[in-house]
């Protein structure tokens, strides 16, 4: 069975590979036409190919051995995908793959409709998203019936429109199904909510979520009143739109909130704007810095937000106060916890993205068997790195002053050891 899938996998590369090598240039346009509907059609076949794989992946015991805390993760490990893309292809799997009961019986798919739309070819992963984030979004007061008939309209109509018009379809139909919104339940609000901070290429954030009625209620109450027009300094008129001061009460909010000086502990520290500035940036006051969750801010811009809220600035290559406490203490202080962020980026093994706010201060050398409390002996890791780490033979050693991973024999008989690239990108 290895056989025929290597064969089968090296037969497509073989048939992409004379594809590509069509002239296309003495080809008629009809001809032209017609391969370009069938090159479509089988590239959303072959991505069907991803529900079963993904489901297999997640029945299999290989995420766990590879030190993975979710199917997701491993598949972003492994495919090079955005953690985006891969929960993307684990819920669609997980929805439109046939399951196995506790007794092995194989089940039908969740979504079936759907599911067959897509091993056709007849719709492709956008219509998968807007039908099945549709569907999420139903009452759970409906009946299972109702549920199963909105997922055949709207496969029948992902078959018909593309993406951008089968939204507004789906839109109607949540109208009509609950017009009031009476038979949506605080447990539905609950499920739903969510909010999504996205980064973008320039710098810029995306703030994309669900509020349930409640928090929608005091988010709009609170930034109303502090988004009410303003005059400028010389009496005109205020110049920002609508959405700007939104955005500026927000800010407003988001500040106020680190100057008061209630936040929980997050990270081993207090609610902090963490930013690490290269002395030499310091001194010419030039260029970009960057904060503890990936954010990028100009130099002088973090040296104003200083002065307004509670913040670190970490000055790399310069001399700080002593950090070693070596047997003194078992916890790390919070300067040696903010020189960890600033050192690691975040949780330090290979591939997970896991922030320094989400991590532990490991100790290399157990405190129990002798290790110290100083830089040396720390490495920031998450929660599920740091109690699954030594089961599958992994472990941490220092080179250079940073912390590298040394794998188990079984993945790399010569164990290199390793470094997260994910907040430390090889230099070119």
């Amino acid at each position: 069975m290895d056989q025929e899938l290597a064969s089968r996998v090296a037969e497509l590369s073989a048939a992409v590979d004379a594809l590509l090598a069509v002239d296309l240039v003495a080809v008629s346009d009809d001809s032209v036409l017609a391969a370009a509907r069938s090159v479509e059609t089988v590239r959303r076949r072959l991505a069907s190919f991803d529900v079963p794989l993904v489901a297999e992946l997640d029945r299999r015991p290989v995420v766990g051995r590879e030190l993975a805390p979710s199917v997701a993760a491993f598949l972003s490990r492994l495919l090079g995908l955005s953690p985006r893309e891969a929960s993307r292809r684990v819920r669609h799997a997980r929805e439109l793959g046939s399951r196995q009961a506790v007794s092995g019986e194989v089940l039908p798919p969740v979504r079936p409709v759907l599911a067959a739309a897509v091993r056709d070819g007849s719709v492709n992963e956008e219509h998968v998203s807007v039908v099945l984030s549709t569907l999420r979004r139903l009452p759970a007061a409906l009946p299972v019936s109702v549920v199963d008939e909105a997922e055949d309209f709207l496969t029948g109509w992902a078959r018909e429109v593309d993406p951008a018009a089968l939204r507004p379809i789906a839109a109607r139909l949540l109208a009509t199904l609950d017009p009031d919104g009476r038979l949506t339940d605080s447990a539905d609000h609950a499920r739903r909510r969510a909010l999504h901070l996205v980064p973008g290429v320039d710098g810029m954030h995306r703030l994309v979520g669900d509020l349930d009625p409640t928090t929608a209620a005091v988010a709009a109450s609170v930034l109303n009143s502090l988004s009410a027009p303003q005059p400028t300094e010389a009496g005109g008129p205020d110049d920002r739109t609508p959405a700007q001061r939104r955005h500026d009460a927000l800010a407003t909010v988001l500040k106020q909130a680190l100057r008061a000086g209630e936040l929980p502990q997050s990270g081993g520290v207090p609610a902090t704007v963490l930013i690490t500035v290269p002395g030499e940036q310091l001194a010419t006051g030039s260029g970009l810095v960057q904060t503890s969750t990936g954010q990028q801010l100009p130099v002088a811009e973090a040296l104003r937000l200083a002065g307004q809220a509670d913040l670190a600035l970490v000055f790399t290559g310069a001399a700080g106060q002593p950090l070693d406490l070596y047997r003194a203490r078992r916890l790390a202080t919070p300067s040696q916890v903010v020189a960890l962020i600033a050192r690691d980026g975040g949780c330090t093994f290979p591939g997970c993205t896991r922030p320094p706010e989400w991590t532990e201060k490991h100790h290399i050398q157990p405190w129990s068997e002798g290790g110290f409390t100083n830089l040396e002996n720390l490495a920031l890791v998450c929660d599920y790195h740091h109690d699954h780490h030594l089961k599958y033979g992994w472990s941490i050693t220092v080179q250079d002053g940073q912390p590298y991973w040394r794998p188990p024999a079984w993945k790399d008989p010569e164990q290199k050891p390793i470094r997260n690239h994910h907040f430390h990108p090889p230099s070119s």
